[in-house]
């Protein structure tokens, strides 16, 4: 096929789609004819590295795959799941993580879609993954777009991830295997896409470049520390050591500066002293200022000092922190009664240094818990570290936990590095998702618990550690111990008292909670919902829980122009709650899972003989979900004599019985 012909394909196939769009994709269909001589009609099998190979590209990969662990995940939950699934690759396009519907894994893993297959375009031509590496910025090919006819039943929508040194290190894609979707359709995933990749790329970019001076910039001054911000990482001799895609913007608009000098026409010395002269030794940033650029204009800024540069810099004792005391009461500000109760518990518990083990959905917020907890039994101004024990590859966990000496393995830091139950000393460790922790870990974990002491990998000698523990776990630890995947003498070391934190829908404090957010991210402009969007909310079964909502307000805020969210500036996954509702009673009776729900629910309460604690423990719920659930499928008992066999009266109009 000639070039030509590539080119007039392609052309008629995009008709309705943007110039650029169609600019991207035929270069890179004339890159797959010319440069690698694929054959569009041509049938390959997907080239799949080995799970050793995946496992090093992982481990090469850094902080990149342990931070992308939760990006994914929620990424995944804020699309319209059924059909999708999301992957993160690195720089090569070799797909590294993934999640998915199970349902779906058979249909995905048939078109190549899996862990360590590579998806470059001189591989699978003209793809999502492959074309976004090129083009360095978020892209959707949509079907017959890809170069290959055996991939005609994709849609493909990536976002690139750029290190501070501006390299595309990573691919964040969403891909569908849907006849349904439309082009026009791809607008809402591509701008979350690229969002969450927008987010990654921030974690990197504090990760790596957490030992210089970051300069925070914006044009707005009441947007500054934002995540729209654009972030510049300096070195003490004032040269640009990183920076954001935002901030590469700024600098091409400036002449390409890579010196602070050029750029603001002033040293970093002396932006410094004009910078933080109003700050104090308890401040990470210093005050919002107005920022002269050397090329003319003004933008708004504060800088972010490292740890030890702080210390250097403020006289120390000037502005000490002041340690909280342990006997005053404080309150965290969720009006959930149990949550509360949670909370004055907790607090006790840890000030007596019994450790505490958190149960709770995901999302549900046990680390917001922990650290409240912390500042008031320990003190804010301890250290309290937390880490995501699912998030850690098993080749990294040990070595982050427990540290290492200089030279211990290849790669291994030149002075080695304490680790973070060092980090910990004093304070307060969190391990989340602890049962996700390799059962090999768990025994030198069991070790530093009971002897207070920590060996770095490669030393030989041991560190004295004092800490209070916090741990978390969405999974029956119980359950795990009994299949061998979890220690049974780990599990009394760390179950000194266990907390089980309410799922949202649980929560009585809903109504309260959403106005808190909202006020967080308005900033300063008043923001709150109707009263039909707000039923919505509470009707909601919220699998992300707080996560979720946080998720939600947030894309909701973006269109409330006039400071009113509405039912149709929620989300596309909760259209469906809106549809619903809008819907009469009869009408939801003549939906089959309705049916079948409220079928389900009166079965379940009559075996029960209408006893509602022991039907919610046996579906899984809490009592308030139950009558909820109740209450909207119009499920009532009539009486104790009239229901001996456990029949159901459904009120409403709903043809029941």
């Amino acid at each position: 096929m000639s070039g030509s012909h590539a080119g007039g394909r392609i052309e008629a196939a995009l008709q309705l789609s943007g110039v650029a769009q169609n600019r991207a994709v035929l270069e890179s269909w004339q890159r797959c004819h010319d440069q690698f001589g694929l054959v569009h009609e041509t049938a390959r099998r997907p080239e799949i590295i080995s799970e050793s190979q995946t496992r090093q590209r992982r481990d090469r990969s850094g902080r990149l795959f342990h931070h992308a662990h939760d990006t994914v995940r929620t990424l995944y939950r804020q699309i319209d799941t059924a059909g999708y699934a999301v992957f993160l690759t690195d720089h090569d396009g070799v797909i590294l993580d993934s999640v998915a519907a199970q349902s779906m894994l058979p249909s995905f893993r048939a078109n190549g879609l899996l862990a360590g297959a590579v998806w470059s375009e001189e591989r699978e031509g003209t793809n999502g993954i492959g074309t976004c590496l090129v083009e360095g910025r978020a892209i959707t090919i949509h079907k017959d777009e890809h170069f290959l006819t055996q991939h005609a039943g994709l849609t493909c929508t990536a976002a690139p991830v750029f290190d501070p040194e501006g390299r595309v290190c990573s691919v964040l894609d969403v891909s569908a295997v849907r006849n349904d979707i439309r082009r026009e359709d791809c607008l809402r995933v591509r701008s979350l896409v690229a969002d969450y990749a927008d987010a990654l790329e921030r974690i990197l970019f504090f990760e790596e470049c957490a030992g210089n001076v970051i300069l925070h910039l914006h044009p707005d001054a009441s947007h500054v520390g934002s995540a729209r911000d654009a972030l510049l990482a300096i070195r003490p001799d004032g040269s640009v050591a990183g920076s954001t895609a935002l901030a590469r913007r700024l600098l091409s608009a400036q002449g390409g500066a890579s010196h602070i000098t050029s750029l603001l026409g002033t040293d970093l010395d002396s932006l410094m002293s004009r910078m933080l002269a109003t700050g104090t030794g308890n401040d990470k940033n210093s005050t919002t200022q107005a920022v002269p650029l050397g090329g003319g204009g003004v933008m708004f800024g504060q800088l972010t000092l490292p740890e030890k540069q702080r210390r250097q810099f403020y006289t120390p004792g000037i502005a000490s922190v002041v340690p909280k005391p342990h006997d005053q009461d404080v309150d965290i500000p969720d009006q959930d009664p149990a949550l509360r109760r949670l909370f004055q518990m907790g607090c006790k518990l840890l000030a007596g240094e019994i450790n505490l083990l958190m149960s709770g959905e995901t999302g549900s917020g046990k680390e917001h818990m922990a650290r409240a907890i912390h500042n008031q039994a320990v003190g804010a101004q301890k250290p309290f570290v937390a880490i995501n024990c699912a998030a850690l590859p098993e080749s990294l966990i040990e070595s982050e936990l427990f540290g290492h000496a200089s030279g211990a393995f290849t790669g291994a830091a030149r002075d080695g590095f304490g680790g973070r139950i060092k980090q910990a000393d004093g304070g307060t460790l969190f391990l989340d998702e602890i049962g996700d922790m390799p059962i090999g870990i768990q025994g030198r974990l069991l070790r530093v618990l009971e002897q207070r002491r920590v060996e770095p990998l490669g030393s030989t000698k041991s560190v004295p550690v004092d800490f209070r523990l916090i741990c978390a776990s969405n999974v029956d630890l119980a359950a795990a111990v009994a299949k061998g995947n979890f220690r049974e003498d780990l599990l009394y070391r760390i179950k000194g008292a266990r907390l089980a934190l309410p799922a949202l829908r649980d929560r009585a404090d809903l109504k309260d909670l959403v106005a808190r957010l909202l006020a967080d991210f308005a900033k300063g402009q008043p923001v709150h919902c109707d009263d039909a969007t707000m039923e919505i909310l509470r009707q909601h079964h919220w699998p992300g829980n707080v996560r979720e909502l946080v998720n939600v307000l947030q894309y909701a805020c973006v269109f409330a122009e006039d400071g009113i969210i509405r039912a149709a500036h929620l989300p596309d996954e909760m259209q469906l709650v809106v549809t619903m509702h809008q819907q009469p009673a009869s009408t939801c009776a003549q939906n089959p899972l309705w049916q079948a729900e409220r079928d389900a629910l009166q079965t379940a309460l009559a075996r029960h003989h209408w006893h509602v604690s022991k039907t919610a423990r046996m579906l899984g719920v809490s009592r308030n979900t139950l009558y909820r659930k109740m209450e909207k499928f119009g499920i009532r008992r009539v009486g104790k004599n009239d229901t001996d066999t456990g029949v159901a009266v459904c009120t409403g109009d709903t043809s029941a019985n």
